[in-house]
């Protein structure tokens, strides 16, 4: 059967909808799969025939068609990505809405461009980086000494990530930094302390917040829903940040070890 659009139906606003919260999950690092679900679920709304999306590591691709219409095809490039589970959860929460016809479509837009409104500051996030590395020293079996050994280097880490955003420096030279900075400051705290410390205990605990759980995470769960080339992406990504961070804690322990002689 052939649906005749609605002349009053605003589709652009739609595709610009649906395509907004595409992006803000993929650059939230969100599966593929929830992804292409959120999209479909707005276009759907339109009530045209045919309703695509597909989602990529680094770009989503959305389609409104209809025989009696102009097909309405965006594509988008993602080209900045970080874990962000609250955004990703505010923007479900949004389509959910929409989809059960609590929010209108341009109510649903403006909260999608709003959705970074009432996120916490950088400060926030720096104290909270902070106290995720000190306590994590404990989960790691570390002593009280190894907890106040910690502070300089999670006060550390929490600058690099400070200065990275500011400076829009990429993920990986971030952490490349940051694990170098952690052996750095390790190595020489060990030497200049005069109570005993866990070298070993300390780095784990500090480079905790850089490794790409959920990055893994998703692209192994991409990975078994089908979507291998978003998976195979994400899961080399992890694998890349992994190898910077190696790298960087390697420097750091040879540079470490120099300047202590």
């Amino acid at each position: 059967m052939t649906v005749t659009p609605n002349p009053e139906m605003d589709f652009e606003l739609y595709m610009d909808t649906a395509v907004l919260a595409g992006q803000i999950m993929l650059e939230s690092n969100a599966e593929t799969y929830r992804v292409e679900d959120t999209v479909t679920r707005i276009l759907k709304k339109t009530g045209l025939q045919m309703t695509e999306a597909l989602a990529l590591t680094t770009g989503l691709v959305a389609t409104l068609d209809s025989p009696n219409m102009h097909a309405i095809t965006v594509v988008k490039r993602i080209t900045e990505r970080t874990t962000n589970l609250n955004r990703v959860s505010r923007v479900n929460a949004v389509s959910r809405n929409f989809v059960e016809d609590r929010l209108t479509i341009q109510e649903a837009y403006d909260a999608l461009q709003n959705i970074d409104e009432i996120q916490y500051s950088r400060r926030q996030k720096s104290f909270a980086l902070i106290g995720f590395i000190q306590l994590f020293i404990f989960l790691m079996g570390g002593t009280f000494y190894d907890f106040l050994a910690m502070i300089p280097v999670s006060a550390a880490v929490s600058f690099v990530w400070h200065i990275a955003v500011k400076w829009k420096i990429r993920p990986f030279i971030q952490n490349m930094v940051s694990s170098f900075v952690i052996a750095v400051l390790t190595a020489i705290l060990s030497e200049l302390l005069t109570f005993p410390i866990q070298p070993d205990t300390i780095i784990i605990s500090a480079i905790m917040p850089l490794l790409p759980g959920t990055v893994l995470t998703n692209g192994i769960r991409d990975t078994f829903r089908g979507d291998y080339m978003s998976g195979a992406a994400k899961i080399l990504e992890a694998f890349v940040i992994a190898v910077f961070i190696a790298i960087g804690i390697g420097a750091g322990l040879i540079v470490g070890g120099e300047v202590i002689r």
